[in-house]
């Protein structure tokens, strides 16, 4: 875990193994404990970014990289796997209306909704990142 000026960041390696979002689950604890922001929707679309690397992509481990922001109280996760393309059907709103029923896909739904940003970025043929951000979870007085 390494302390920056206004926060906390860890990397860590995963296997790509059905327990790599409860792993990524404790990484979170440790950087933004329960109070420290918005740790339980960060923990939903964590779990879901994770395993949705774990389901889809290849190679043998995926990086996940969490961020709290002292200052703003936002986090950030981020997670990195070896499939540079995303899966057929991704895109929310077209997709929600043919798959209603559906029980799965709902991923970028949930990211659509509960982030405050979040996108998709290509490393070339090697992978890409999936990262998201939501904020403190205070309100405005």
């Amino acid at each position: 875990m390494e302390t920056m000026m206004n926060g906390v960041r860890d990397a860590v390696f995963l296997p790509r193994h059905p327990r790599a979002a409860a792993e990524a689950r404790r990484v979170l604890a440790r950087v933004a404990p329960d109070g420290r922001g918005d740790s339980g929707t960060a923990r939903l679309l964590l779990s879901e970014v994770v395993s949705n690397a774990v389901r889809y992509a290849r190679g043998e481990e995926i990086q996940v990289v969490i961020s709290f922001d002292g200052t703003t109280g936002a986090i950030t996760g981020a997670v990195f796997d070896g499939e540079p393309v995303l899966g057929a059907g991704t895109c929310p709103r077209r997709r929600r209306e043919r798959e209603q029923l559906a029980e799965s896909g709902r991923g970028f739904d949930l990211l659509d909704m509960l982030a405050e940003t979040w996108g998709v970025a290509t490393v070339g043929g090697a992978g890409k990142w999936v990262w998201f951000c939501v904020p403190s979870g205070e309100e405005e007085a």
